[in-house]
């Protein structure tokens, strides 16, 4: 039954992250703006910042439930012989450390949201309104940068989680080819970080668009492997012969 529960919420955890961007202030729909423009990406928070903390704390729930999903697993990576189950386990590993990167991002989010929020309110004294944008625009930086962390980890994650669940089916089937598929999601999103941290000049917008594809391609994957484990398959019910 912990299984079925654990696909459940790695399912809900995905579709949130996929929903939640859709209405994020200066993404999609909500005053989109080029993500690469710092000033007007700060500024879209702050003019929408109610729905921009109800999107940041989504966000966050989406994190939660994805993280609890995929560590039901590990116990099964433990049993698991051979190369796939060291795989798995360490892309597991890396998974979590991964989202808890984007869970302190949520949390700068926010922070940059209530500056924006208090740089409204801010009277003639000091700080000023001004000194506030300010601080939000080194906070949504420092965001950024830290975002990098989890650009640089979720390709290696989704190598190892991609092949080390593979592992686990005797067969080709629909699971085992979305293992497959999300390791090469990963490989693909691997190459474009390189790409991107070594010639600077590709164009970034490009390079975001890859990197999304990849990311939205392992997400759908994942929502496969949930569902497999929603039905309670003996591969994620108890320890696997193969390796």
């Amino acid at each position: 039954m912990t299984i079925r529960y654990a696909g459940i919420s790695l399912i809900a955890g995905v579709v949130l992250a996929f929903v939640a961007p859709i209405f994020m202030p200066g993404y999609a729909f909500i005053n989109p703006v080029d993500q690469t423009d710092f000033v007007a990406a700060r500024d879209a928070l702050g003019d929408s910042a109610i729905l921009a903390h109800w999107v940041t704390f989504i966000t966050l729930i989406s994190l939660l439930l994805m993280t609890f999903g995929l560590l039901s697993i590990y116990p099964l990576a433990s049993q698991q012989a051979g190369l796939g189950g060291k795989l798995l386990q360490f892309g597991i590993i890396t998974s979590i450390i991964e989202w808890g990167i984007l869970i302190i991002t949520t949390g700068m989010r926010h922070f940059v949201i209530h500056l924006m929020q208090r740089s409204d309110l801010a009277t003639g004294g000091s700080p000023s309104s001004a000194e506030f944008e300010a601080a939000a625009l080194a906070v949504h930086l420092d965001m950024i940068a830290v975002t990098l962390a989890f650009v640089a980890l979720y390709p290696l994650a989704s190598i190892m989680v991609g092949l080390g669940l593979s592992k686990r089916f005797a067969s080709m089937n629909l699971y085992k080819g979305a293992a497959y598929v999300m390791a090469v999601a990963g490989l693909v999103g691997l190459v474009n970080f390189m790409f991107a941290m070594s010639a600077p000049d590709l164009g970034i917008q490009s390079l975001l668009l890859v990197n999304n594809i990849a990311l939205y391609t392992g997400g759908i994957c994942f929502i496969i492997i949930g569902y497999g484990m929603y039905q309670g398959r003996n591969e994620f019910a108890e320890e696997s012969s193969s390796g």
